[in-house]
């Protein structure tokens, strides 16, 4: 909206609104970044934003240098400006007070499609918010969101290995809980690639996410317990946190330490504390755990690769 208001005759209050709309667009989308969030959408919805602020706003060496480098070189005194300039200061009448009523017109009739969509958004008369959601015929103002809920349980899936089915080695993931001790990190500006997809997996019911969307995790495990594959075929290793992909590196170079067996479980996390209680620990030089997590269920049972490697089979464990 603030980018349609227009400064007539540099009129300092309407120029203050939109310089005002551009600077607090662009500072709620600097907090998110900084919160971790998947911040390349937040650099795209800053761009639009940069139309609200003018020359004005910027520091001097910055227009100055953008200037030197837009103009191959400054117009002669005697080149005929002293004309051009006169046509401009001539046409300036007419065509900055259209350029105002156009930039008013639309004013007024986003501000008009924009009543239902605050409306919604603020849930007025009762009314449950809508996400993704039009209110006029054309779809010209509508409601977006890349997350129209969070969730207040935090599910994760931790994918394990094992050589005997009875000690069993969880793979670390870059930016997942995983271990209790793990610090939760930053991810900006993009997710992690198998973090993002292995998330879905975090909603209910984790079955039918499992069975539809994420049946990719099978193919995943079938790579992982993959023997006859090298260290160069297994470009995924990079998916996963260094240590995790260090660890697999080292047992795929002998036959007694590479995986034979795998499995997926969900569990429940929490942090173990508020924040200040958990860096308190850590000043004191103990043992930092970051989560409190609880076994949820089983999404996928020990299997292994059958006899022709390559199609998973639930896993014949030994028995001693």
């Amino acid at each position: 909206w603030f980018v349609l208001v227009p400064s007539i005759y540099n009129n300092v209050v309407l120029t203050t609104f939109r310089r005002l709309g551009g600077f607090l667009q662009v500072a709620f989308m600097v907090n998110i970044m900084l919160s971790g969030n998947f911040s390349f959408l937040n650099v795209l919805t800053i761009i639009p934003a940069l139309a609200c602020l003018d020359d004005a706003c910027w520091p001097r060496w910055l227009c100055q240098w953008v200037c030197t480098r837009s103009s191959d070189s400054p117009l002669d005194a005697n080149d005929g400006s002293e004309k051009e300039m006169t046509n401009s200061n001539t046409n300036r009448h007419y065509v900055i007070p259209t350029t105002h009523i156009i930039h008013m017109l639309l004013l007024i009739v986003i501000g008009n499609l924009s009543v239902p969509v605050v409306t919604n958004l603020l849930q007025w008369g009762n009314s449950r918010q809508q996400m993704n959601a039009s209110f006029d015929r054309f779809r010209l103002v509508n409601t977006y969101g890349a997350f129209g809920s969070v969730g207040e349980t935090r599910y994760e899936p931790i994918i394990s290995i094992s050589i005997n089915g009875i000690e069993w080695k969880e793979l670390e993931l870059p930016c997942k809980p995983g271990t209790v001790t793990r610090r939760p990190c930053f991810c900006a500006p993009y997710h992690y690639r198998l973090d993002w997809n292995i998330w879905f997996l975090g909603f209910k019911p984790h079955r039918s996410y499992l069975q539809n969307r994420e049946s990719w995790v099978y193919n995943l495990l079938a790579k992982i317990l993959n023997k006859d594959l090298g260290i160069d075929e297994r470009p995924w290793l990079g998916l996963l946190d260094s240590g995790s992909s260090a660890f697999l590196t080292d047992s795929y170079k002998s036959k007694e330490t590479r995986p034979k067996f795998a499995k997926v479980e969900m569990y429940e996390y929490r942090m173990a504390g508020s924040l200040w209680s958990i860096l308190s620990s850590k000043h004191r030089g103990d043992d930092t755990v970051w989560w409190k997590r609880q076994f949820e269920e089983t999404l996928i049972p020990p299997v292994q690769l059958n006899s022709d490697n390559k199609r998973l089979e639930y896993a014949r464990i030994p028995t001693k």
